[in-house]
């Protein structure tokens, strides 16, 4: 071979060891060399869960939005603008409206979510329910996440009908972070306050947390930006009173959430918002 076409096949061969692989397992080898995003405390975000995205044109630098909903090309597009995207999907429960609900197990399944319909706590211990886990971490890097927000990780809290205890919850958590890190992606903590600690700051990269003003338990997410992580939180006023500047400071001027970037949503979670 001339080395003029040497030095060809070898570039030729190190860029195909370079190359994303969107979507597939990757070697412990490449997992070793992979990075991913590393937020900072303080950044801006919306929030849009109950329909496909429509408005991109939003000031922040971060949209959450349902991972199964929203098509590559939105994703591609809000990347053109210079924007991170956080894809959402529920890690610890079944909900028989998502395009993957006929492959959970019944054995695996608990009992109903509060009043909400169609869905139930998971058995996240399952070997099943981890690979299901996996093939959506696959998805979500197929689709160009930058990160995911793995909702419902917090049964033991909850009537789950399964018996998960908090060291289940972070035995969870720490399958999700090492499997979404191995991707590529970062990997925030919803909500689950009651099994923070150092070792699961130092694990994920943010936290998304519902209405830690209104329940007063804002302190416990504190940790998260002293290490200069996100906290990526949501307040739901009562109807009606969100759009009046008293409530804004209720929520807003409370200093149990300094450092938080907080929004007032709508419970459904759709285009709708006010910035603290």
């Amino acid at each position: 071979m001339a080395p003029t076409s040497f030095f060809i096949a070898v570039l030729a061969g190190m860029a195909m060891l370079l190359e994303p692989t969107y979507g597939l397992s990757m070697p412990s080898s490449f997992e070793k060399r992979v990075t991913w995003w590393k937020p900072t405390a303080g950044m801006t975000w919306q929030i849009v869960l109950s329909h496909k995205l429509k408005n991109l044109a939003v000031d922040v630098s971060t949209y959450d939005i349902d991972m199964f909903d929203t098509p590559t090309t939105t994703i591609n597009t809000l990347h053109s603008q210079r924007r991170y995207v956080i894809c959402y999907f529920s890690a610890g429960t079944w909900e028989n409206w998502r395009p993957d609900a006929a492959n959970f197990a019944a054995a695996d399944k608990g009992h109903n979510v509060g009043s909400w319909v169609g869905e139930l706590w998971l058995n996240t211990s399952s070997p099943s329910v981890r690979n299901i886990m996996l093939k959506r971490l696959d998805l979500a890097r197929s689709k160009h996440c930058d990160a995911v927000d793995p909702d419902n990780t917090d049964a033991f809290d909850n009537t789950n009908g399964l018996g998960l205890t908090e060291q289940d919850s972070i035995d969870f958590v720490t399958f999700l972070a090492n499997a979404a890190h191995a991707r590529g992606m970062a990997v925030g903590l919803k909500n689950s306050g009651p099994i923070i600690s150092d070792s699961i700051v130092s694990m994920v990269d943010f936290a998304v947390n519902e209405q830690c003003v209104h329940y007063k338990e804002c302190q416990k997410w504190t940790p998260f930006i002293t290490a200069n992580k996100p906290v990526f939180g949501i307040e739901y006023p009562s109807a009606g009173a969100a759009t009046t500047l008293t409530t804004k400071a209720k929520y807003c001027n409370n200093p149990t959430r300094t450092g938080f970037s907080t929004l007032l949503k709508k419970m459904n979670l759709d285009d709708w918002y006010m910035r603290c």
